[in-house]
């Protein structure tokens, strides 16, 4: 299936869910759930069966925005906590340039070595090297 024809199925149901009812019914049931953890968890019910949870912080900068009384950060992350049992990525804006993000990926070493082998073209690790640059602003943005 050519990724138009996904793209195309993806907006058709987005955009039925899409409805201010809808999104009022969303927000009573996460009202709802406050009291209980929310983890995601497989649908498959198998052993060997886990869940991933997506989520996405790249609307969610405070870079440049936010100062905290030691001045303005130049680089914000996620924690996720090692008790985790489900895995979780997330990708995040990168301080260095507006055209990267910094995904971080709580996942088993399989799956991030089927990352590595499969797109170590666009994922790369995180480096100091890296960092540095938004530290320092002579540095030339990738």
């Amino acid at each position: 299936m050519p990724l138009s024809s996904v793209a195309s199925h993806v907006h058709e149901l987005s955009e039925s869910a899409a409805t201010k009812e809808h999104f009022k019914q969303l927000i009573d049931w996460v009202e709802d759930q406050k009291p209980n953890t929310l983890i995601s968890r497989p649908f498959v019910v198998k052993e060997k069966a886990f869940s991933i949870m997506m989520s996405s912080g790249l609307r969610f900068s405070l870079l440049g925005k936010m100062d905290f009384g030691w001045g303005k950060p130049v680089f914000t992350s996620c924690h996720v906590p090692t008790t985790r049992m489900d895995c979780h990525v997330m990708p995040l804006a990168s301080p260095v340039n507006v055209d990267d993000w910094i995904v971080y990926m709580h996942l088993p070493k399989k799956q991030l070595d089927y990352m590595v082998a499969r797109a170590g073209n666009v994922f790369k690790p995180l480096t100091a090297s890296y960092l540095q640059r938004a530290l320092n602003p002579q540095i030339s943005r990738i």
